[in-house]
């Protein structure tokens, strides 16, 4: 048996696996690294899944609690790099009582900017297995990855969800949204149009305005504003990665939560892309990585 664990900022999910991968069990709680105090992991990792402990002869655990503010920091494996070489490049810690910790690293990227990431490798690991493509991790700070015959071999993050709350929050742009706003995905799809549109010069940067200057001019509602903005940045978004990031067959793998792969398919299909999206990825990743260290 073995314990795997995606430990991020804000949850807490863990498996318990069989040597052939079959799932046993499954625990989530919404304590992230970010709502342990005083670094008590350990406490936190008993409390959760301490009975588990005597059926398991491992734990793995990835996502933010190995970097530098959770339990334990591992180095990052450089591009490119497969799920062999996270395994490889793991950190284990040993504590009473505890099956070996294996604290499993994160990737990251040098060239033309340096990046990184935690966790959402598992993810692209268990959703792409040893295939090729595009893949688009929505969020906060979205992830675009290049995949190939199962190894990143290139990625990039977009700050777009964290400008977009920003925006909605606190600036001029975001004074005239009101308290309730509608959900529209009209709205929506006229941002992206709009962020898409190559007769009108300049990028991102010039077309935020709009976002009050409509609604000043009565053609678009203050309730639709916030859609309205959500698609000038996702769409943004997905202009700059497709003309960096090559897709097979114009097609890009999402992963994430359902809401937010929805509006990212949108945005996709706009671009004449075609969009899937795929759940249990991380669970996939944990079930290969447990069947290889069996063989």
């Amino acid at each position: 048996m073995f314990i795997a664990i995606e430990w991020t900022s804000m949850a807490f999910h863990a498996f318990l696996l069989s040597h052939d991968g079959s799932l046993q069990g499954e625990r989530q709680e919404a304590r992230g690294i970010n709502h342990v105090g005083d670094g008590a992991f350990e406490n936190a990792l008993r409390d959760i899944v301490g009975d588990w402990a005597t059926k398991a002869s491992r734990i793995y655990l990835a996502g933010m609690i190995t970097s530098r503010n959770g339990w334990v920091e591992t180095p990052y494996a450089q591009t490119p790099a497969s799920l062999s070489d996270i395994a490889t490049q793991a950190v284990v810690k040993h504590s009473d009582s505890l099956p070996p910790l294996i604290f499993l690293p994160g990737v990251s990227v040098r060239d033309p900017l340096p990046d990184m990431m935690r966790g959402e490798e598992l993810k692209i690991f268990g959703a792409m297995g040893q295939s090729s493509g595009l893949v688009v991790l929505p969020g906060a700070h979205s992830k675009w990855v290049s995949v190939k015959e199962g190894r990143i071999e290139h990625f990039a993050t977009y700050m777009s969800g964290e400008v977009a709350t920003l925006l909605k929050s606190n600036s001029l742009v975001g004074k005239l949204i009101p308290d309730q706003s509608i959900d529209s995905q009209e709205a929506f799809l006229r941002g992206v149009r709009l962020a898409q549109e190559s007769r009108i010069g300049g990028h991102i940067l010039r077309r935020i305005f709009s976002a009050r200057s409509y609604a000043l001019c009565g053609e678009l509602s203050p309730a639709e504003i916030s859609d309205y903005l959500s698609g000038l940045l996702i769409g943004a978004e997905v202009r700059e990665a497709i003309a960096e990031f090559s897709a097979p067959d114009n097609h890009v793998t999402m992963i994430g939560a359902p809401s937010l792969c929805r509006r990212y398919g949108l945005a996709l299909r706009e671009a004449g892309m075609m969009p899937s999206a795929i759940d249990n990825a991380v669970l996939r990743a944990f079930q290969a990585l447990c069947i290889s260290r069996w063989e």
